[in-house]
């Protein structure tokens, strides 16, 4: 059967005995403080804010394609409105454009949310791009 033990009194069951022996014994503990090496803080630090260079980039891509590349953007639509083929007296381009009340913009330039989405997330791939070229060299 089972030994039995006094009331108020914890049997201990092999495995505790040997623990207990084995840290009461000095030699021994002096000996595994001294194998375990010295904890030491490590600090990560970044080279550039990720912050900053995913706002940069994605703002000056915006600004690029706003001011320099929406223009040319524009003309090369209206280009090809004008030699597509026509059915009905309007292509299928004018047709797009007249249905399409969601793209509607106040800017004058007609910088419209697509332009916003496909240049933002030019400026994000390129400030990802600069992040990632950046930790290489670090």
């Amino acid at each position: 059967g089972k030994a039995e033990s006094s009331p108020g009194r914890v049997s201990k069951t092999p495995s505790v005995k040997m623990a207990l022996a084995l840290a009461n014994r000095p030699a021994l503990r002096a000996s595994a403080v001294a194998r375990r090496p010295a904890r030491r803080t490590v600090v990560t630090k970044a080279a550039l804010d990720p912050a900053l260079v995913i706002s940069g980039s994605t703002a000056a891509f915006l600004a690029v394609g706003r001011f320099v590349f929406l223009p040319y953007q524009r003309r090369e639509a209206n280009f090809d409105a004008s030699v597509g083929p026509k059915t009905t007296g309007s292509t299928y381009f004018d047709d797009l454009q007249k249905t399409s009340t969601v793209f509607g913009t106040n800017d004058p330039a007609g910088f419209n949310i697509i332009d916003v989405f496909g240049w933002g997330a030019l400026g994000h791939a390129v400030g990802f791009a600069v992040l990632a070229i950046n930790s290489l060299q670090a």
